[in-house]
């Protein structure tokens, strides 16, 4: 499949989806055979899975499908540099992004397709989600998230983030230059542009597989999302810092003046012992936020490579050389 013909790319990274992957491909090929019959490239990116059927069930889609081209890393990265390592190999015009769990359903491709068709100006659209299936721990950690995306990256009001989206070539090439070690795709996308607009779609439940996304994971996530791209927190361990040094001296004044009006006695021991736990407390916190911000400039210093591809399959481009592996 020739370079220019190609209109349409789908980045899909892939963990552990040997059983059902041979049906992401059947409906994805449907569905854009449809659209943009031999003007699309479906590209799948093995995050080192602990099985083999993965990277199997890669290698036989691409040997049967020309539009299919895949790879497989030489170590477990996580799902945002393996979606990085999918736009690095992406050629077409348009990139859309989706997970491999079929949650998000190939037949709502089009609608992502005709939203961004339909507007220039717009860089990125993004699935909004009518209906779900999630559960407390994944909606709790997605609202935690969009609060800080709203408060942090100035997101614009009413925008949903989600991992179904599609972005115009441009916009692509503009979060690759990005060299962080940690990326986070939802941050990078609004730290770039605020032409983005939400399309409702539908969610399903998972039918294969469980999500690899627990409590703990969420939290991590966000909390990358927060210090990767903000010094809000630091921002806020100063502002305790000045809140409380000025009501301290509110307070020493306060006893200052009883002290001259002979009002003041041994009382308050219990209050010493709060207040000192307290700010101890407070200032070791501070200690602990300082540190994970001095230990990922050391992580960025050091350049860390993002990925590495261990194995191609499928039609890629003779010296094609993933920045990743720079």
């Amino acid at each position: 499949m020739e370079n220019d013909r190609i209109e349409y790319s789908i980045v899909i990274p892939v963990y552990r989806s040997g059983d059902w992957l041979d049906e992401v491909v059947r409906r994805i090929g449907a569905v854009m055979e449809t659209e943009a019959p031999g003007k699309y490239e479906l590209v799948l990116v093995d995050d080192c899975s602990s099985d083999l059927s993965t990277w199997q069930a890669i290698q036989r889609n691409a040997q049967c499908h020309d539009w299919v081209r895949g790879c497989t890393l030489l170590y477990n990265v996580g799902q945002f540099r393996t979606t990085l390592c999918g736009l690095e190999q992406a050629r077409g015009r348009y990139i859309l992004c989706m997970d491999d769990d079929l949650q998000d359903p190939p037949e709502e491709i089009p609608k992502l397709l005709h939203a961004i068709r339909q507007d220039e100006e717009t860089l990125c659209v993004m699935g909004c989600y009518e209906s779900g299936q999630r559960g407390w721990v994944r909606s709790l950690g997605s609202r935690m998230i969009q609060g800080l995306l709203n408060r942090i990256y100035g997101k614009p009001p009413g925008i949903q983030n989600s991992s179904f989206r599609i972005m115009r070539r441009e916009l692509a090439e503009a979060i690759l230059s990005f060299r962080t070690a940690r990326p986070q795709m939802g941050p990078l996308i609004l730290s770039l542009t605020r032409k983005v607009k939400n399309v409702p779609v539908c969610h399903e439940p998972r039918p294969h597989g469980r999500s690899g996304y627990g409590l703990w994971r969420l939290l991590h996530t966000t909390v990358d999302s927060v210090v990767n791209a903000s010094t809000a927190p630091l921002r806020f361990f100063s502002a305790v810092g000045f809140f409380s040094a000025a009501v301290s001296l509110l307070i020493g004044l306060f006893f200052f003046f009883r002290w001259l009006a002979g009002g003041i006695g041994v009382a308050g021991f219990m209050s010493q012992v709060l207040l000192i736990s307290f700010f101890g407390g407070m200032m070791l916190t501070g200690i602990g936020v300082l540190g994970e911000y001095v230990a990922r400039i050391i992580t960025e210093l050091t350049g860390p490579e993002r990925y590495r591809i261990r194995a191609r399959a499928g039609l890629v481009p003779p010296g094609d050389s993933p920045a990743g592996n720079e």
